[in-house]
């Protein structure tokens, strides 16, 4: 059997996530980022063997974004690169594959975009079936609503349950500086919230922003040298469903929930009690719940916390936010989250999704120690 390289997170930044830039371009948000990744770890671009830019030019803001970013991250001399049009966290998967062929042992991945400048309602129609249910003109939120109302049939809950959820998120994001949406709220002030489409409120959605993230990846030899604190990438997979959304169960991830089991087996834990916290990609406390129970984490577990950053319902940066997941469990386990500090926290779980109903998803184990063998 081939012996798997460990690989540790080293660095990472962001800029706070905003509803619209006005004065930066997708290129010009990625170069300040990239710099201080790159400061971080106290190299500078030639230190670093391969890069990956998680973006889309739909909602880039500028067409063939994807190519101007390559001299933002470094392409000359030429390097090894490529471009995903799937969130960071996927892109992130990518570099940690491309470290264990041996060919590179240090990575940057990016992810950047204009939400602003695009509309993501028209894109992710795209992501559909294009004879049955793209002409429809089902967006994220009328998907997300028919999946919402298949698990409240299916488990009984009701809208107090779910404007619950989003006040938790709510409470754990006000203390983040990167967070587009920063305030409490109560569960009687969201319920006030106008329908977005039942039996989603407005108030239960993401706020849809833009951002740029980077994140330092590098192999065991190096790791030591780039950072005090790396935090190492214990386990991850990735699993896909079929797109058509009439061919699976809407209520539950199965993707979800084989991944986690992988990723779990790799990091050698029996499952989430082995974890502190977790970084979720959940657009909707829906979302939440199912990736929860994909995961086999127990909401009403005080020992495990679920997106102590406010997680995608305080900040929605479109093609970033599953690597903002991967982010935050970085800055927890090294020492860098500040206030929102998960008290204890030695491992953690992230989460990434992409498509409609969480079509793909990847799950990461992370902790302060290196993957048992």
């Amino acid at each position: 059997m081939t012996t798997l390289r460990d690989v540790a997170i080293v660095g990472y930044t962001q800029l706070p996530v905003v509803a619209r830039d006005e004065h930066r371009t997708a290129i010009e948000m990625l170069y300040p980022v990239v710099c201080e990744a790159l400061g971080q770890v106290g190299v500078d671009r030639d230190g670093i063997d391969y890069q990956v830019s998680a973006s889309t030019d739909y909602m880039d803001g500028r067409p063939f974004g994807f190519v101007q970013a390559l001299d933002v991250m470094g392409s000359w001399p030429p390097r090894q690169d490529l471009h995903l049009e799937m969130d960071g966290s996927f892109a992130a998967y990518y570099a940690w594959l491309k470290i264990q062929t041996g060919e590179v042992d240090t990575a940057i991945v990016c992810g950047h975009g204009k939400t602003s400048e695009g509309s993501p309602e028209h894109v992710f129609n795209l992501q559909l079936d294009p004879f049955y249910q793209a002409p429809l003109g089902l967006g994220p939120i009328t998907t997300a609503a028919l999946q919402a109302s298949a698990y409240l049939a299916r488990t009984g809950i009701g809208d107090d349950d779910l404007a619950a959820i989003v006040a938790r998120n709510r409470a754990a994001g006000a203390s983040n500086p990167d967070n587009q949406v920063r305030e409490q709220t109560s569960v009687e002030a969201l319920q006030q919230s106008p329908w977005a489409a039942r039996p989603l409120r407005r108030s239960y959605l993401p706020p849809v922003g833009e951002s740029a993230t980077c994140l330092v990846l590098a192999a065991e030899e190096k790791a030591g040298d780039l950072c005090d604190h790396p935090v190492w990438i214990q386990g991850v997979d990735h699993r896909s469903e079929l797109q058509t959304l009439g061919a699976r169960d809407l209520t539950r991830a199965a993707g979800a929930k084989l991944a986690a089991q992988n990723a779990y087996a790799m990091a050698g834990i029996a499952g989430p009690r082995d974890v502190r916290f977790a970084e979720l990609l959940a657009t909707t406390p829906v979302e939440e719940l199912i990736v929860c129970d994909a995961l086999g984490i127990d909401p009403a577990r005080s020992d495990v916390v679920v997106n102590p950053s406010g997680g995608p319902l305080c900040a929605h940066p479109i093609m970033s936010t599953g690597l903002v997941r991967l982010g935050e469990v970085f800055r927890q386990l090294s020492g860098h989250a500040a206030e929102r500090t998960v008290d204890g926290a030695t491992r953690a779980i992230a989460h990434g999704a992409q498509g409609h109903c969480l079509q793909q998803n990847v799950v990461w184990v992370l902790g302060t120690d290196r993957r048992a063998a």
